[in-house]
């Protein structure tokens, strides 16, 4: 093999599209803080500046109309000046520690308070804490980062890891990809570059040692394919898969605000959301109202749980919002002591440990007054309640009680309410199995891919070298999901999927073709997804579900279902 040959490198989907182009490579370098004679002053003035730093990225991104951006950038400043990350550092200060070590010993216990968090969403967030804290080791070492800045021309970006103050900073015209060694399908590269149309893969281990600035670099974001120096037939191969690409883009806008059926089944596309800002971009592509409202976002990065008005207002403006039914999934937070006012015990293994529902126990007030707010919300339009992480038939019987014994409070007071539909989340594979016996209990279920693969597969999501066994298209949550769909037939519920597999264009074809009659995705992916279940009409979906069901690995999967909706 000469320095000049074609390298294949295999990564993980994290943004649509194809890219061709010269590589722009971006390392980011560690760099060293020195001691200060008044450490602890030094730090102060270090978090303001960065804070205000980010602020105005934060600022430039959105003028640049940049939403999603800005969002991750002004969580990044809000996070600069936590209580959490600075009371941390300063109490490190105050044992002896030095500045380097205070930080890294924040940075590190910060990461393992979100990385505990059951959505995949709050996990990236960790991301988040080393750049904030990389920023202010820069900031007291003098260091300036590199960044995106550098591309002058179109080409496809190559870094070990890409920062939110990098994306805000590129120009979607001259980023044609991204490439990344870090990061998941839900990292704020993944997201931001889904926002702007950009294709993308992470997790592509050893492309930044494989390429030189200037290389031709090609990617499939949809597949995770990379092509470094790719030869004349490769690059062929991605051109032609780049025209596909559009075309599809294209037919699917189409579908803007029109409904989409199977089998004469209407099957609805809804968004999943966790601001007001998502809510808006929702109604904006015209999802058929939220299949999935996260409401972890109002409850961290403070030291007290929201109060019941301020989830009132949030719930009620997502339903006012839409006609068709916003699902409001009861908060999603893990162990490890995640937020302040929630008394856990630290535990070992968070993923298998006190989380979502199981969690409610300990801190009984706070689910209350969540659950007030959601049926005062329920009073004012069709809102849905969803019940994390939930694992037995007596757990999904104890929540409700729980839930109407709230109404009854409600009802007592005369406050204005109404009790919603209550669906769980089959999200652990216990319920997937016994599902014909909590179908009597629910109105709904609905399908979190994620973890479902996480636990069938018995596979770390955030364990970047167990990415293979993530694949959601595996047969054996496939058979979960099917079994999970026909208990719901049978006992009369609908069944959705709000995992990242219904906006996978395959996962979306052999979910509906296996019965799942609601969709749930990020909003940018809701009229793909609607073009994919109307061209469902014309493949052999039966033959199609059947056969993949009995395939062995993911990839045999994808071909059948691939090879389907291709055919002629």
């Amino acid at each position: 093999m000469t320095a000049h040959s074609e390298i294949r490198i295999s990564g993980t989907p994290a943004s649509s599209g194809v890219a061709l182009g010269p590589a722009v490579v971006i390392d980011h370098q560690t760099v060293e803080v020195h001691d200060r004679a008044d450490p602890a002053s030094a730090f102060a003035t270090a978090v303001d500046e960065v804070r205000r730093e980010l602020q105005s990225l934060c600022d430039s991104a959105r003028e640049a109309g940049r939403a999603e951006a800005g969002d991750v950038l002004e969580a990044q400043s809000l996070m600069a000046a936590d209580p959490m990350l600075v009371d941390a550092v300063n109490t490190a200060l105050a044992a002896g520690a030095s500045l380097a070590e205070a930080l890294t010993r924040t940075e590190t216990d910060i990461k393992a308070v979100f990385a505990a968090i059951d959505d995949p969403y709050m996990a990236e967030r960790a991301q988040d804490v080393g750049e904030v804290i990389d920023r202010i080791r820069r900031n007291l070492a003098g260091v300036d980062s590199p960044g995106s800045g550098l591309i002058e021309t179109p080409s496809v970006l190559v870094a070990r890891s890409v920062t939110a103050a990098d994306t805000a900073l590129l120009d979607p015209e001259l980023v044609l990809g991204f490439v990344t060694e870090t990061g998941g399908a839900t990292s704020h590269v993944a997201i931001i570059a889904r926002s702007l149309g950009v294709a993308a893969v992470v997790g592509a281990n050893g492309v930044v040692d494989s390429v030189s600035d200037g290389d031709p670099i090609a990617l499939d974001g949809s597949t995770g394919d990379v092509a470094v120096r790719p030869d004349a037939g490769t690059a062929d191969d991605f051109r032609a898969r780049r025209a596909a690409a559009a075309a599809e883009l294209a037919a699917a806008e189409r579908f803007r605000g029109i409904g989409v059926s199977f089998r004469g089944q209407p099957i609805r596309v809804s968004a999943n959301v966790g601001s007001r800002s998502d809510v808006d971009r929702a109604v904006e592509v015209g999802a058929e109202g939220v299949g999935l409202l996260r409401t972890e976002f109002l409850f961290l990065d403070r030291t007290e749980a929201p109060s019941e008005q301020e989830q009132f207002e949030f719930y009620s403006y997502a339903a006012s919002s839409f006609s068709e039914p916003v699902v409001v999934r009861t908060f999603d937070i893990g162990g490890d002591k995640p937020a302040p006012y929630l008394e856990v015990e630290e535990e070992e293994n968070p993923f298998l440990g006190v989380r979502g529902a199981r969690l409610y126990a300990h801190c009984p007030d706070v689910f209350e007054t969540q659950v007030r707010a959601i049926l005062r919300a329920a009073g004012t339009g069709d809102v849905q309640m969803m019940l994390p992480m939930v694992s037995t038939v007596e757990e999904v019987t104890e929540l409700r009680a729980r839930i109407m014994q709230t109404a009854a409070g409600l009802e007592d007071e005369g406050v204005a309410h109404a009790v919603p539909p209550i669906g769980v989340m089959v999200e652990v594979p216990s319920i997937a199995l016994t599902a014909d016996a909590v179908a009597p209990h629910v109105d709904f279920f609905s399908i979190g891919t994620n973890d479902l693969t996480q636990y069938a597969m018995a596979a770390d999501r955030t364990n970047g070298s167990l990415d293979s066994l993530q694949d959601a298209l595996h047969p054996a949550v496939l058979a979960l999901c099917e079994r999970t769909v026909a208990a719901g037939r049978r006992h009369g519920i609908s069944v959705s999927v709000c995992g990242l597999a219904a906006a996978d264009r395959l996962g979306a074809a052999v979910l509906t073709a296996m019965g799942v009659d609601k969709l749930s995705v990020a909003a940018r992916s809701v009229n793909m997804v609607k073009s994919v279940v109307d061209s469902l009409e014309r493949a052999d979906a039966s033959a199609m579900a059947g056969e993949a069901l009995g395939a062995a690995t993911a990839a045999e999967v994808r071909r059948i279902v691939g090879a389907a909706l291709d055919r002629p």
